[in-house]
């Protein structure tokens, strides 16, 4: 069961975290895995989350990315709007790229939130006890984990995936050129 921001205001009811999910998370097949995998966590602990469903609009980073500003001016200002329409306070994403944009280019123009990647709420859930991990299907594995640009380097987070990943009970290998 995924909510809508809409449907949650039309009963009265407010989420502690709205689940930005994101081109990837909404059209790319591969990536709807992850999506799906973290609304069940989410439902699974209880967290009471919201998503905007089709409200919500590319956070314009690619339009800025390329030199397009004013489209990621209009983009960010309609997602904004809808945000702080909710009164919306924290946010979790997915992908490092709408992270880094709503984290820090939203608050100048008027979209000041909490901004999470999954992995950090993960790490916190499997820290606090609340979401138990079962590694074994992964003992003895190897595993390297890519940082993204916008995760790490922008962003500094590097260890909430990492954390996540140990749990699995596998061998976390790092890359010559890591972090």
């Amino acid at each position: 069961k995924v909510p809508t921001m809409a449907e949650m205001l039309a009963n009265g009811q407010s989420p502690e975290i709205l689940f930005w999910v994101g081109c990837a998370g909404s059209f790319d097949d591969r990536y709807k895995k992850v999506t799906i995998a973290f609304t069940k966590i989410l439902n699974k602990v209880g967290i009471n989350f919201a998503v905007l469903g089709t409200e919500e609009s590319c956070t314009g980073d690619p339009a800025r990315r390329t030199g397009n500003e004013f489209l990621f001016q209009m983009q960010a200002f309609q997602n904004i709007t809808v945000l702080n329409g909710y009164a919306v306070k924290k946010i979790v994403t997915g992908c490092p790229h709408c992270f880094n944009t709503i984290k820090n280019e939203y608050p100048e123009l008027g979209g000041a939130y909490e901004v999470v990647h999954h992995t950090q709420l993960v790490q916190e859930l499997i820290d606090k006890g609340k979401l138990k991990v079962k590694g074994g299907a992964f003992s003895g594995k190897k595993i390297t984990f890519h940082d993204p640009c916008y995760l790490g380097r922008a962003n500094d987070v590097y260890e909430a995936p990492r954390s996540v990943i140990e749990s699995l009970d596998v061998q976390l290998t790092e890359m010559k050129r890591s972090r």
